[in-house]
């Protein structure tokens, strides 16, 4: 799987970026049997939003977007921590990934049971 990080609206530092690629590194093995080499691509877009901007709270958007066989996954969290953000994202991309992939080798099985 390859990630690509992209920052809007705020300066994408190294520490962020680096932070954000080892979060989703922890998805490769779910989506390992999902391609061939490589080909999955996981899109993840980090910015300072500009909802609450008359508070003066900084507010995070973290969005992660992965094409699947059938399917795309799209996950987007607000936080005030940009951390957060992205831990919270990557949560949640994580629990759809594994429903994704229970669904998908259910109705595997449930196709070479019919052959009989």
């Amino acid at each position: 799987m390859r990630i690509s990080i992209t920052g809007t609206r705020l300066e994408l530092t190294q520490a962020i970026q680096t932070y954000a690629e080892k979060k989703s590194s922890i998805l490769n093995r779910l989506v390992r049997s999902f391609e061939k080499s490589g080909e999955l691509l996981l899109r993840i877009e980090i910015a300072r939003s500009t909802r609450h901007h008359k508070k003066g709270d900084a507010v995070y958007y973290v969005e992660f977007t992965l094409a699947l066989p059938k399917k795309v996954i799209r996950i987007e969290e607000y936080d005030a921590n940009v951390r957060v953000a992205i831990d919270k994202a990557q949560q949640r991309i994580k629990s759809a990934l594994t429903d994704y992939k229970n669904k998908f080798t259910e109705h595997k099985q449930k196709g070479k049971g019919s052959e009989i």
